[in-house]
């Protein structure tokens, strides 16, 4: 069989070519630490890797979902623990207001210090986040809740009707944490605080504020209002049902942060998962690979030797 100069050239320039590619994508694979650095490495396995690793970043997304919604649910059993406290306070205070031997300065100076209380409610209400959102105003988180009017007379008391107007809206934030499920993160102040609700559900006619307001009003002598049996009894009665309102809104956020730590457990799993069928996809033997590194030097080595000497025969070196 006639071997021609220039095959013998390509066949060994081909080889040399071939045992440097080797060697070559080695090296990377070792600098890496991946095994697939081309989808033609290995389709189906780039294929898988492709799709683990899109299922990873998606559950990561929901994973710093989770992370953000349990923050604002913390901030809001946080601040509405706040409100539960004041409204047991108040409540305390109303009953012992309600003493048969108190004289009007005595409830009158109860009823000083339930104007306080209800100021650090309304500071409660216009609660805000750390980037400076209001938590209670639905929607509209860069507008503050809860006005109050401070020329009316006394400063707690603004007239007939509602002496604090909410400009909020009846807005719900909400994140989605899966890919089936979106948890609610806030609760607007309406429902909290202007929406009070008896045991069964119906709204009672009167604010947070109002029924304060009207305890206050009753206790107060300077407010003109009669202090009676009637009146006081159901001021007493919407301050406790305030009271066992905000204790539902509690139960719910917290049903809703127990979730979420659930989901939160379950994500990381998940997260584990995915890494490690990644890994098992696309990480690097080292051992095999360093082994073969050292088969390609001593191949490239023998081709480069080979075409050497192959190159250099000719006719006319046997002459």
């Amino acid at each position: 069989m006639r071997v021609s100069t220039s095959q013998i050239f390509n066949t060994g320039t081909t080889g040399i070519q071939n045992r440097q590619y080797d060697l070559y994508r080695t090296q990377q694979q070792l600098s890496t630490g991946r095994r697939i650095l081309s989808p033609e490495d290995d389709p189906i396995g780039a294929s898988q890797a492709l799709q683990v690793s899109q299922s990873k970043g998606l559950n990561e997304q929901f994973l710093d979902n989770l992370g953000e919604a349990t923050s604002k649910l913390n901030l809001l059993d946080s601040t509405l623990s706040g409100v539960e406290l004041e409204l047991q306070n108040i409540y305390e205070k109303a009953v012992q207001a309600g003493n048969a031997t108190y004289s009007d300065s005595q409830r009158g100076m109860i009823a000083e210090e339930l104007k306080q209380r209800l100021q650090s409610l309304i500071g409660l209400a216009n609660t805000q986040d750390g980037t400076g959102l209001y938590i209670f105003a639905g929607f509209k988180s860069t507008t503050q809740p809860f006005q109050v009017n401070l020329g009316a007379t006394p400063p707690y008391a603004l007239g007939a009707g509602t002496h604090v107007s909410y400009s909020g809206d009846g807005g719900q934030e909400a994140l989605q944490v899966s890919a089936s499920r979106v948890v609610a993160t806030a609760e607007n102040g309406f429902d909290v605080f202007m929406q009070v609700r008896d045991a069964q559900g119906g709204v009672t006619g009167r604010s947070m504020f109002d029924s304060l307001k009207n305890m206050i009003d009753i206790l107060d002598p300077a407010s003109g209002v009669p202090f009676t049996s009637a009146d006081y009894g159901q001021a007493l009665d919407d301050s406790a049902a305030a009271i066992a309102h905000l204790s539902s809104v509690r139960a719910s956020v917290g049903a809703r942060m127990q979730s979420l730590e659930s989901m939160a457990t379950t994500a990381e799993n998940s997260d584990y998962l995915y890494e490690t069928r990644l890994s098992e996809l696309q990480d690097l033997d080292y051992t095999e690979a360093i082994s073969l590194l050292s088969r390609y030097q001593l191949q490239l080595e023998a081709a480069q030797l080979s075409f050497k000497q192959t190159s250099q025969l000719s006719l006319f070196s046997i002459l």
